[in-house]
């Protein structure tokens, strides 16, 4: 390299590169386009967003607008079926047993007359939540029914032998109670269940002193009724039926064993490695 070349290592170079760096827009009209895009594309993500909360409720009612309405007679499937020897009103589908819960149903070949119906989930609260909340209820049903049996005088006598095991079990009780609480909360967010099904499904929220200090004063003016009304209310339910209400919740929900402290994949997988559904099966 000769004396006149110019060295490339030296910064002759950098001396004729404009600044092109994206952050200096010295244009007005530049500015303005990049603010004006910016704003499309928020407009276009919250029109997505509010779309997206309320496609489910759309659709599930042109849905079953649609299901309502009977095939016409230039419908392709219609067609189909009337060339195979079908007529409007007659039944379609295999025979069914009267046991069977479906629909309308013909009188004389015991098969459908309806299709069965088809409901959009449109919420995020776990396929088998709704079925949980109804075992729920009947339990609780099933319950009061056994409690107001033995408030009549109709104790049988093992029952009352075992009222000795079952003071000896109501320490373990109470603290496994808590465990499943604190499990069925921590589900229950993680499905964005916000409050729980029942108020003693989720572990009570620790009061500071100032809050204790003026519940107690509020409590201490009210009548001793209300008071005897709402320990009524609290001890509807022992301890031990309300854990197996709660391990029957979660475990239909979720697919959870609260004895065996893991959530399963699926309800197959769950009946195939559970031992059972109660302490005494694990």
């Amino acid at each position: 390299m000769s004396d006149e070349d110019d060295d490339y290592m030296s910064d002759k170079f950098l001396t004729g590169i404009p600044d092109v760096r994206p952050s200096l827009i010295n244009n007005r009209a530049k500015k303005r386009q990049i603010m004006v895009e910016a704003k499309q594309k928020d407009h276009i993500k919250k029109q997505r967003e509010m779309k997206a909360q309320t496609t489910g409720l759309v659709d599930n009612e042109k849905l079953q607008e649609a299901l309502s309405k009977p095939i016409e007679n230039d419908n392709k499937g219609f067609k189909l079926l009337a060339k195979m020897g079908y007529k409007p009103g007659q039944a379609l589908g295999k025979a069914v047993t009267e046991n069977d819960d479906k629909p309308a149903m013909s009188s004389g070949t015991q098969r459908l007359l309806e299709p069965i119906g088809i409901t959009i989930k449109s919420d995020r609260q776990g396929l088998g939540r709704e079925s949980a909340l109804r075992e729920l209820m009947e339990k609780q049903i099933e319950l009061r029914k056994q409690r107001l049996k033995k408030e009549s005088g109709e104790t049988s006598i093992e029952e009352f032998r075992r009222r000795a095991t079952e003071k000896a079990e109501e320490r373990f009780v109470t603290n496994a109670l808590r465990k499943c609480q604190k499990t069925c909360e921590n589900l229950d967010v993680e499905n964005h269940v916000d409050t729980p099904a029942m108020p003693w499904f989720w572990p009570e929220v620790p009061k500071n002193k100032d809050e204790a200090d003026d519940e107690k004063c509020s409590e201490n003016e009210n009548h001793k009724s209300d008071s005897e009304e709402e320990d009524a209310v609290v001890d509807e339910f022992s301890n031990s039926e309300k854990l197996e209400m709660l391990t029957q919740y979660i475990r239909t929900s979720y697919n959870f064993c609260f004895w065996c402290g893991i959530r399963y994949e699926d309800l197959n997988d769950l009946n195939t490695n559970c031992p059972g559904l109660n302490k005494d099966d694990h």
